[in-house]
C-alpha cells in the first residue's frame, strides 16, 4: 500500500506514543496506543479507550452577549441624608419620652419633651415687655392732651415716643428669639400663660438606633442625644485601584455579592469619587440600592462591567490552551463509540467573557451547586456556534503540540501587533528619573468650614456631586449667628428711632428742645447706625449676600440658618459631616476640588538640581498606566532644601494632556527629565528592554521570522532611548511592541 509523507509522518508520531507516554502535571497520562496524532493539519484522532483513559470531556461554543468584568471590594454605608444625629437647641431637663431605640419615627415627629431655665427667663422677659410696651402706651396717651395745650415741654412727649418704640422693638426682639426655638406666636402666648414644655424632634424619618435619652436627665444645649438612620436606599462604595480608576464610568453593570448572607443584587455606578484616598491611593465608586436585605456596615465584592458586546462567539475559558505563541482549542470534529477525532484550532481571545456565566444548553442546571465555567469571547478562529471543544483532558493532548523554535509568522506578528526598531549609534541625552504626584494650585481647591460653631441641619452633599460657586451646600444652627442677626436688627430699628428723631428735633428747632439734646440724639443715631455697619460686614463675613441682609431688617425677620456656600467651581471629593452633627468654628466638612487644571509636584535630591532650570522639559507616564505619557515642563524650582530628606521642591505644568484621562489629585508619575545632551552610544527604544529577575534583554528579529532572545547590559536612558553596551550590535532589529507576549512563548520552548 502506498503512504504520502503526511501519513508516514502521522504513522511515526502513532509508533512513538505506543513507547513512550506522555503525561502533563496533574492530569492523567496519554495511553500508550491507540493515539494517533498529525502534527502538521492538528489532528488527533482517539479510539474509545484512550478517550475513555484521558476521560476527555467537551462543551459547546455558543453566542451570548460578554462583558469586560472589573472585581473590586464593596462596602454598604447609610446615605449622607439618610442618617442623621439628634439633638435639642436649648438646655434643659427631660420630662417625658415617647420613643425607644429600634422605633420607627417620621420626620419633625416629637421624641421627647423638656423643661428649661431658658424657657422661664424668656417667659420672664415676653411678660416684663409686654407690660413695659403696655405702660409706656398709656403714658404716651396721657402726655399727648397735655402737650398740645403747652402744658408740659414739648421734649417730654419726645421722650414718652422714644420709650413706647423701643418697647415694642425689645417685644419684637423676644418673639424673633422664641421663633428660634420653634416657638410661634401660640406657643409664645401659652408660654407667657404659664410653664412650656421645648419639644425634641427628630431631624429625618427613620429608625432610632441608639439613644441617650432618659426622663429626668439634664442636658446641654446641642449635646449628642440619639442616632437614627432611614434604610429604605443604601449606597454601596465600590474600592477602585488608581490602575483601574480610568476603566470605571457612571452608568456600568455591578454584579454584588455577601458571601455571609448567600445574596446577590445588580445595579449600575452612579457616582464616582473625583479625589484619591491620600493614605491608600484608591478611589470610590457608588450605586445605590433599595434592597431591603442589604443593610449598612455590609461587606461584600462587586463585579463591574467595564465593556458589553453583543453577539460574540464564546468558548469555556477552560477549553482555551497556550504554546505560550498560540492559544488554540480542540474543536470535535467526529465521535462515535469506536472512536473520536479533534482538530486543533488557532483561536484569537477578547478579553470579555459570557455576562450570565451559563452556556445556553446548561440553563437548566441552574439548582447546581458546582459554579458554571466562564465562557471567554472569541475574535478570531474557525470555530462556529454549536461546535464542541474539549474541558477536560486537553492538557494532554495539547502536550503534543509543542514549540522547538520561537518563529513568527505573517499572521503572528499582526495578532501580537510587532514592531521592530534598528539598533544604532546616536546621541543620548543625560536625563533625570523623579517620582512626581498630581497636585492642584491653591485657587482650584476650597475647603468648607463654618466660622461659627454650630449644628448641621440639611445639606444637598453627595459624593462627586458637580458644584458651581456660591451654590449653597448646606445650613447650620448657630446661635452665634442668631445673636449677631438679633443685635443687627436691633441696632438697625434703634439706629433709625435715633435717626428720625433727631432729624424731627431739628425741624422743632428754637427753645422748645436744648441743644443739648439734639447734639447727644445725633451722636447716639451715628453710634448705632455705626454698629450696625459693624454687624453687616461681621454677617457678610460668615457667608451672608447682601440681598439677605437687608432682608433681615427690611422684613424684621431673621435666619433661623447659616447658609454655607461653595467658593468655587468644581466637584465634592470629601464630606466628614453628618445631619445634626455639632461643630466647632472653622471644623473642616468637606472639600472641592477642580482638576481642569493642575501641577506636577516631585522632591529631588539636591546634588541633582545644579542640572535643572526652569523652562526645562520632559515627559511624564503615569505609574499605574505607563501608556498614558505626555510632555511637561518646570515652571519653578523650591526656595528651599528640605533638612530631613535633603530634597528640593519642584513644580512642573503639562504641556498637552492625553484625550480621554481624567487626572486627580494624588495620582503617581513618574517623570523623566533631559538635563543635557549627551554623547552617541549605541542605543535602542525604551520599550524594547525588558526585565527578568536582575538581568535585561531584548528580542531581536532575525532571518526568517525567528526570533532571539539576548541578555543585555544598559547603561544611560533619557526615557526614550536606552543604551546597550553589550548584548547586540548596530543594525540589530530589536522588538519594541509585543515583546512581553513573545517572553510567554519563549519560556514555553522545548
Amino acid at each position: 500500500m502506498q503512504l504520502n509523507g503526511r501519513l508516514i509522518g502521522v504513522i511515526c508520531c502513532a509508533v512513538l506514543l505506543t513507547n513512550i507516554a506522555l503525561c502533563h502535571e496533574g492530569h492523567q497520562p496519554l495511553p500508550t496506543n491507540g493515539v494517533l496524532v498529525d502534527t502538521v493539519t492538528g489532528n488527533v484522532s482517539l479510539s474509545s479507550q484512550a478517550r475513555d483513559t484521558i476521560g476527555l470531556a467537551t462543551s459547546e461554543v455558543v453566542v451570548g452577549e460578554v462583558a469586560s468584568t472589573l472585581f473590586a471590594y464593596a462596602e454598604t454605608v447609610a446615605p449622607w441624608q439618610a442618617k442623621a444625629i439628634g439633638s435639642a437647641q436649648i438646655s434643659g431637663r427631660i420630662t417625658q419620652l415617647f420613643v425607644r431605640a429600634g422605633d420607627t419615627v417620621s420626620q419633625n415627629q416629637i421624641v421627647a419633651t423638656l423643661n428649661s431655665r431658658e424657657l422661664e427667663i424668656l417667659r420672664l422677659e415676653y411678660l416684663q415687655a409686654k407690660q413695659d410696651v403696655e405702660l409706656n402706651k398709656q403714658l404716651l396717651e396721657l402726655a399727648r392732651p397735655s402737650a398740645q395745650v403747652g402744658a408740659i415741654p414739648m421734649q417730654r412727649i419726645l421722650e414718652a415716643e422714644n420709650a413706647f418704640q423701643q418697647s415694642e422693638i425689645s417685644l419684637e426682639m423676644i418673639r424673633i428669639r422664641a421663633s428660634t426655638l420653634g416657638m410661634g406666636p401660640r406657643e409664645l402666648e401659652q408660654l407667657g400663660q404659664g410653664s412650656f414644655a421645648h419639644a425634641i424632634r427628630s431631624p429625618i424619618a427613620g429608625k432610632i438606633i441608639h439613644s441617650d435619652l432618659s426622663e429626668g436627665k439634664f442636658m446641654e444645649a446641642f449635646e449628642h442625644l440619639y442616632d437614627i438612620v432611614n434604610n429604605d436606599q443604601v449606597w454601596v462604595r465600590l474600592q477602585l485601584l488608581e490602575k483601574d480608576i480610568q476603566k470605571v464610568a457612571i452608568g456600568q453593570s455591578v454584579e454584588l455579592s455577601f458571601p455571609e448572607r448567600d445574596l446577590t443584587i445588580h445595579g449600575t455606578i452612579d457616582r464616582i469619587d473625583l479625589a484619591l484616598e491620600p493614605k491608600t491611593q484608591v478611589c470610590w465608586a457608588w450605586m445605590t440600592t433599595s434592597n431591603p436585605d442589604i443593610l449598612p456596615g455590609q461587606v461584600g465584592a462587586a463585579r463591574i462591567q467595564i465593556s458589553r458586546t453583543k453577539e460574540r462567539l464564546c468558548v469555556p475559558i477552560g477549553s482555551v490552551y497556550s504554546d505560550g505563541l498560540q492559544n488554540y482549542v480542540f474543536v470535535e470534529r467526529a465521535s462515535t463509540k469506536k472512536s473520536a477525532e479533534y482538530r486543533k484550532r488557532i483561536v484569537q481571545l477578547g478579553k470579555k467573557t459570557l455576562i450570565s456565566n451559563l452556556k445556553l444548553s446548561d440553563k437548566h442546571s441552574l439548582s447546581s451547586s458546582k459554579p458554571p465555567e466562564k465562557l471567554i469571547e472569541i475574535l478570531q478562529g474557525d470555530v462556529y456556534p454549536g461546535d464542541s471543544v474539549v474541558v477536560k483532558g486537553g492538557h494532554q493532548l495539547s502536550s503534543l503540540f509543542f514549540l522547538e523554535v520561537l518563529k513568527l509568522s505573517e499572521r503572528d506578528r499582526s495578532r501580537l501587533g510587532i514592531r521592530t526598531s534598528t539598533a544604532t549609534n546616536r546621541p543620548i541625552a543625560n536625563a533625570l528619573r523623579v517620582a512626581g504626584s498630581v497636585t492642584l494650585p491653591p485657587e482650584n481647591r476650597s475647603v468648607i468650614t463654618s466660622q461659627v460653631p454650630g449644628t448641621i441641619m440639611s445639606h444637598s452633599l453627595s459624593p462627586g456631586r458637580p458644584i458651581r460657586k456660591g451654590e449653597l451646600l448646606m445650613e447650620i444652627a448657630a446661635p452665634e449667628f442668631q445673636s449677631l442677626q438679633l443685635d443687627l436688627l436691633k441696632s438697625s430699628l434703634d439706629a433709625a428711632l435715633f435717626r428720625a428723631r433727631s432729624v424731627r428735633l431739628e425741624s422743632i428747632g428754637g427753645e422748645s428742645v436744648s441743644r443739648r439734646l439734639r447734639i447727644e440724639t445725633l451722636a447716639k443715631a451715628e453710634e448705632l447706625e455705626k454698629r450696625a455697619d459693624s454687624l453687616r460686614r461681621q454677617l457678610s463675613s460668615i457667608g451672608l449676600s447682601d440681598d439677605e441682609l437687608a432682608k433681615i431688617v427690611r422684613d424684621r425677620k431673621i435666619m433661623h440658618l447659616l447658609p454655607i456656600r461653595a467658593a468655587i467651581d468644581g466637584n465634592l471629593v470629601r464630606w466628614s459631616g453628618m445631619l445634626g452633627k455639632t461643630l466647632a468654628a472653622n471644623e473642616m466638612l468637606a472639600e472641592i476640588q477642580n482638576t481642569e487644571t493642575f501641577w506636577i509636584e516631585a522632591m529631588i535630591p539636591v546634588p541633582e538640581m545644579y542640572q535643572l532650570t526652569e523652562s526645562k522639559q520632559g515627559k511624564a507616564y503615569l505609574l499605574s498606566d505607563a501608556s498614558v505619557a505626555f510632555p511637561v515642563t518646570v515652571s519653578r524650582l523650591g526656595p528651599t532644601v528640605d533638612e530631613v530628606t535633603r530634597m528640593q521642591r519642584v513644580y512642573l505644568v503639562p504641556n498637552k494632556l492625553p484625550p480621554g484621562v481624567l487626572f486627580r489629585d494624588g495620582m503617581q508619575l513618574s517623570i523623566d527629565l533631559k538635563v543635557r545632551e549627551g554623547e552617541s552610544a549605541l542605543t535602542v527604544p525604551a520599550a524594547a528592554i525588558l526585565r527578568d529577575g536582575l538581568h535585561s534583554f531584548v528580542f531581536v528579529q532575525k532571518a526568517n521570522d525567528y526570533i532571539d532572545r539576548r541578555r543585555v547590559v544598559t547603561g544611560r536612558s533619557d526615557g526614550e532611548l536606552v543604551e546597550v553596551t553589550s548584548g547586540i550590535s548596530v543594525g540589530d532589529e530589536v522588538i519594541v511592541a509585543g515583546g512581553r507576549e513573545l517572553q510567554t512563548a519563549f519560556a514555553s520552548l522545548r
